[in-house]
């Protein structure tokens, strides 16, 4: 049975805390806490809201359905006390929305969308994060970013939007191949569906190939490529950019488009829902029928499906 009583903003903010670090142990490190005394919370808003909020294993806590519907609200709770405390306090509103994004594909396709937000509101922060998907994730969830750009394969829930980017093989100018050998790949460390279609495309097609450079960084896999150290699948606007050759006489698979979501927290600052509604824009909308909003880069054909 529930404990009567109002929940408070210190439990919370710890309970978001938690699901943030993952563990009472990073937590308690990270807030300067003990581990007992953050356990005692999680048991106190546990008992204030009469239902389990994590189901605790070997490796750190896992949240359980109420504590996954916890999250927007404790984040909106948060939200609004501080919006309350700013206002009447007379204190001037600086709004800031965090953006998250993943590592292998940096700003692909939403580049327009940042700098058309910036020149509409000026007054607004904005903190971008790059990070792997895993990370990214984990921000999410806890409220620590609003809105996050990844593929979709990797990341747990539903986007926003989505929407494709066409690919091609590029090479440095100067680089020489030589169909009798093993091609030399440049690849992106992270996971990411697309690039395994694209070494399965390549295996089917009967090519042998040899792993020349791998990066985390899209910025260091383009540098690789301009070097010659090998070929790469990259976003079409990317070997645009960057004057990079096409690889087109050996005659390759051609590689998977890359697959992009753009994913929300829940409770959305106006920031933050006004950036969405710019970046579905820029985006072209291609299909509305669905739940999601189904898009495209603008100037290329096909939505995703």
């Amino acid at each position: 049975m529930a404990t009567s009583g109002n929940v408070e903003l210190s439990l919370l903010r710890t309970f978001l805390a938690v699901v943030q670090h993952g563990s009472i142990g990073k937590t308690a490190a990270a807030i300067d806490k003990t581990q007992p005394a953050i356990s005692q919370q999680m048991i106190r808003l546990e008992d204030i809201v009469g239902q389990k909020l994590f189901a605790r294993g070997r490796n750190g806590v896992q949240l359980t359905a109420h504590g996954k519907l916890l999250i927007s609200y404790a984040n909106r709770a948060v939200d609004l006390n501080e919006e309350i405390l700013l206002r009447l306090r007379g204190e001037k509103t600086c709004e800031r929305v965090n953006v998250g994004v993943s590592s292998d594909v940096a700003f692909i396709g939403m580049a327009p969308a940042l700098k058309r937000f910036q020149s509409i509101h000026p007054d607004v922060e904005l903190k971008v994060t790059v990070a792997a998907p895993g990370k990214l994730d984990t921000l999410l969830r806890g409220g620590k970013l609003d809105l996050v750009i990844a593929d979709p394969s990797v990341l747990a829930g539903t986007p926003a939007a989505r929407w494709e980017v066409p690919v091609g093989w590029a090479a440095g100018k100067d680089l020489e191949l030589d169909a009798d050998r093993p091609i030399p790949l440049i690849l992106m460390e992270s996971p990411s569906s697309w690039q395994d279609e694209m070494l399965d495309s390549l295996r089917r097609a009967g090519w042998e190939w040899r792993l020349a450079f791998e990066s985390a960084s899209l910025d260091a896999v383009l540098t690789a490529t301009q070097s010659g150290l090998g070929i790469a699948a990259l976003p079409v606007q990317e070997i645009r950019k960057f004057k990079l050759g096409r690889v087109l006489r050996m005659e390759l698979p051609t590689p998977p488009s890359i697959r992009l979501g753009l994913f929300r927290r829940a409770a959305l600052p106006s920031g933050a829902r006004t950036l969405l509604e710019v970046a579905v824009e820029e985006l072209g909308m291609v299909d509305d029928s669905e739940p999601e909003l189904v898009r495209s880069v603008p100037g290329f054909a096909g939505a995703v499906r």
